[in-house]
């Protein structure tokens, strides 16, 4: 495997993360964030962040346990996306204020 590295500078190229305990959608509804990828759960935070600001992805998720067929995963979404950062801060929180996928959280980075 090759090893991946990350600069300071890529590190440091966003403004702020923000969590939320909800998500910007579910299996029902679509709000087409563009790319996205599932990575295991057990992945720690800091590596999935690493992954995500790389590819200047702006949203992760992370999805709860429901059962052994759905045991919860990390995804980083939106890389290549259309929908600009204000449109996805506002679903998210529309979302929150419903109280949709509250089991869940998301990260919502901006980048510089």
């Amino acid at each position: 495997m090759k090893k991946q590295t990350t600069t300071l500078h890529n590190i440091m190229d966003f403004q702020s993360i923000i969590k939320y305990n909800s998500d910007s959608n579910g299996q029902q509804e679509r709000f087409d964030l563009g790319k996205q990828e599932k990575f295991d759960k057990n992945i720690p935070l800091n590596e999935i962040l690493r992954i995500a600001i790389e590819r200047r992805a702006p949203l992760i998720s992370r999805t709860s346990y429901i059962s052994e067929e759905k045991p919860g995963a990390w995804y980083i979404k939106g890389w290549q996306h259309q929908i600009s950062y204000d449109d996805i801060k506002r679903r998210i929180e529309e979302n929150v204020e419903l109280g949709k996928h509250s089991k869940r959280i998301c990260y919502l980075i901006k980048y510089d």
